[in-house]
């Protein structure tokens, strides 16, 4: 490369290096990317303790009995891989039937994800409209 070329660039680096707008934004980037992950970890930390004041309540335990029979090895990386209970969805819909509303709110606090998307991806089309009828 030209050696003058080279020193061109050299400078033009040193530039925008130096330049506090750049620097700042540069700043700005890399916390973002390091506090988004806490943020993350913290909004699952709060969502769990207010899962765990009510955690005696029926809904509350329905909706952890829901989230067993859908991952009976309870790995949740496995979830969508090692079966389903469906017999005990069956009971389980009847235990929510007059309280779906609240069970679906206390799992989509628990699980972060809605109970009616993991009926859907457990049950086939015709089981998860009878799941549907029962709860209803």
């Amino acid at each position: 490369m030209n050696p003058i070329v080279a020193a061109n660039l050299e400078q033009k680096a040193k530039k925008i290096v130096t330049n506090k707008y750049v620097v700042i934004a540069v700043v700005i980037g890399i916390s973002i990317i390091i506090l988004r992950g806490r943020i993350k970890r913290l909004i699952k930390k709060i969502r769990e303790n207010q899962f765990d004041k009510n955690e005696t309540k029926d809904v509350n335990q329905i909706a952890q009995q829901i989230r067993a029979a859908s991952n009976p090895s309870g790995f949740n990386w496995m979830i969508d891989w090692d079966g389903t209970d469906e017999d005990t969805l069956t009971i389980l819909a009847h235990q929510t039937k007059g309280a779906f509303k609240e069970v679906a709110d206390a799992y989509r606090l628990k699980f972060a994800e809605t109970l009616t998307d993991r009926i859907r991806k457990e049950l086939d089309a015709k089981d998860y409209q009878n799941w549907i009828n029962i709860v209803q």
